[in-house]
């Protein structure tokens, strides 16, 4: 049985940072684990694409911004964060809500097994 509480801290510390890289992904035994234990390289495109399928509202855009998924070179989780603010006219607090919203649903679409087509 996943431990949530512990799925969703890992789906929160993949923000830190540069986003979603191998190297931090390797350390997220609870995301790792609902994955099935794939190669990392596998896990890491299907987490990805998880993130995307949430959707193209500005509570999805802001955790995949949070992920910094499909970014070239991401900056700090801080300066993402300003960036879409600015664009949508949100607050910095409003963005964190909605990737956190947005983590709570993929934590519970990871545990019960709603994976992307293709995986």
């Amino acid at each position: 049985m996943v431990d949530l509480e512990r799925l969703r801290d890992n789906l929160k510390y993949i923000r830190r940072g540069r986003g979603l890289t191998f190297a931090k992904l390797a350390e997220c035994q609870y995301v790792m684990e609902v994955l099935g234990d794939l190669p990392l390289r596998v896990a890491y495109e299907r987490l990805a694409g998880m993130v995307r399928m949430l959707g193209e509202d500005v509570q999805a855009m802001a955790l995949r911004n949070a992920y910094a998924i499909d970014m070239l070179a991401p900056d700090t989780l801080t300066r993402r964060r300003e960036r879409i603010a600015g664009i949508h006219g949100l607050s910095i607090d409003t963005i964190e809500l909605y990737e956190r919203n947005m983590i709570d649903e993929l934590a519970l679409r990871l545990v019960h097994g709603e994976l992307p087509v293709g995986s």
